[in-house]
């Protein structure tokens, strides 16, 4: 059997790991078939596991370990190493620069972040890296394939046992564009 790989990948960013049906969304569509490649690095999983054990998230130690271990089985690939000595060269916000050096070392295509804000494209655009926002990268995922995110996105809100519009009225919240799209089509 052949497998094919999708070449084109992303840097998922804290903000985005941690809402549980947003994370949950995005590593949908890096699994076979894959629309993506995810990826992330050791820093931006413990930035993950402290704020999924405090603030509004406040699971507790052995959920939060679970959640993270989940995911590097799922992906191993995705992990990210070698570059530290990249981060005090980075152009962008102090406490991001961890994020792009990832993005540059893994040679990925974007970081998808809710912070654009601290990714300013006019900063990075040189590195090869566009910054998007989790709900544009949606909307280009869904016109990429709409029919493979229908399928994903539909069997997601069988997953929590909801209907799709309820489900799509949640991820609204955080994804209003991709969201509408969806609910228009369905």
């Amino acid at each position: 059997m052949i497998t094919l790989v999708n070449e084109y990948s992303a840097v998922l960013d804290a903000c985005v790991l941690l809402p549980i049906r947003l994370c949950d969304l995005m590593l949908r569509l890096a699994e076979e078939p894959a629309m993506y490649s995810p990826k992330w690095s050791s820093e931006i999983l413990a930035e993950v596991e402290r704020n999924l054990l405090s603030g509004k998230f406040k699971l507790s130690a052995q959920k939060a370990r679970y959640r993270l271990a989940c995911m590097r089985s799922a992906f191993p690939e995705a992990m990210v190493d070698g570059y530290k000595s990249l981060i005090p060269f980075m152009p962008v916000n102090g406490e991001d620069r961890h994020v792009l050096a990832a993005a540059i070392m893994a040679r990925a295509d974007c970081i998808v972040t809710a912070n654009l804000r601290h990714f300013p494209n006019a900063q990075i655009r040189d590195f090869g890296i566009e910054a998007l926002h989790p709900d544009q990268f949606l909307t280009h995922q869904w016109d990429l394939d709409q029919g493979l995110v229908q399928t994903k996105i539909e069997d997601q809100a069988r997953s929590y046992e909801v209907d799709l519009a309820s489900h799509l009225e949640f991820m609204a919240k955080s994804v209003p564009n991709f969201a509408a799209r969806v609910r228009r089509s369905s």
